[in-house]
């Protein structure tokens, strides 16, 4: 009876691991490299132009964004995961709300992944759309 136990233990954990390993990719995507050609604010910083890496983890709800020093990540958090895109699902993109020569990050959409909204600007505003490839 020992026996079995074990067996079952050790085929519960490989169970486990297998399900923890195909939900990882899930939760990160696998990130966006984008040369941003303008300053823009996230949360309440202003971030220069430059290249970026936005990593985005859905399941902690942040998007962590690594600038030209890289020396610190900055994170916003995510306050809604959108399902439909406004532009093509294939096309991977970042859109600013832009309000006179402000511009704000405002989404993140990856190829076949819901998109994230990290900032909804009140009032009027523009969305500037960055096509990235991938």
């Amino acid at each position: 009876m020992t026996t079995k136990i074990t067996t079952l233990g050790a085929t519960s954990l490989g169970i486990a691991v297998l399900v923890t390993l195909f939900t990882i990719p899930c939760a990160f995507g696998a990130g966006i490299t984008a040369n941003v050609p303008f300053p823009f604010q996230v949360e309440s910083k202003t971030l220069p132009a430059g290249d970026y890496q936005f990593e985005i983890d859905r399941m902690s709800r942040t998007v962590n964004i690594h600038g030209p020093e890289r020396s610190s990540a900055i994170v916003a958090f995510i306050t809604t995961l959108a399902t439909a895109p406004h532009t093509s699902a294939t096309d991977t993109h970042i859109v600013f709300d832009k309000v006179g020569n402000t511009y704000a990050l405002s989404e993140l959409w990856e190829v076949d992944a819901e998109g994230v909204l990290v900032y909804a600007t009140k009032g009027p505003h523009e969305h500037h759309i960055l096509h990235v490839k991938k």
